[in-house]
């Protein structure tokens, strides 16, 4: 294996050879890719929940404020009683169906998210919130209609 006759001393045989100088013997760092796409259902859930939520709450509010005791003293629904506050009512139902599209693009997304691990927690999070924001929207819309037939004023009438 060595070789005496060699000018600078022996010379052994390496079962390899060795990288030339400078080269990183370890490998490159791999690039943590940004994960969007679970965190914008989450956004996306959140809009469609809470903020669609609070403004079908204060258009509920202001509906019941609006329609006043004719509603309440009415054993059958007449429509015509929501002709004070109908820029209020469809307003609320543009909310309504607003709120309805995103919050599926954002369980679609989730659902998305979560198979493709691109953002799993937060995925998971955007499908459990989609899931309970009508629940919530609807609470929303009855707590405040309540809460609006109850602060009438005394002589009832539209107080838009």
């Amino acid at each position: 294996m060595s070789s005496p006759s060699a000018p600078n001393g022996p010379v052994f045989a390496a079962p390899h050879v060795a990288p030339p100088a400078g080269t990183l013997l370890t490998p490159p760092p791999v690039a943590r890719r940004g994960r969007p796409l679970g965190t914008w259902a989450l956004l996306l859930s959140l809009i469609a929940t809470v903020l669609a939520s609070a403004v079908g709450g204060f258009l509920a509010f202001r509906i019941a404020r609006g329609v006043g005791p004719d509603l309440l003293n009415s054993t059958t629904v007449d429509w015509r009683v929501f002709s004070p506050v109908r820029d209020l009512v469809l307003a609320a139902e543009v909310t309504f169906w607003t709120a309805t599209v995103i919050g599926l693009i954002a369980f679609v997304l989730g659902v998305v998210a979560t198979a493709r691990d691109a953002g799993r927690g937060a995925g998971i999070g955007a499908i459990v919130v989609s899931v309970l924001g009508p629940l919530l929207f609807a609470a929303f819309i009855v707590i405040a209609g309540i809460g609006g037939v109850a602060t009438m004023p005394a002589g009832g009438g539209s107080v838009v």
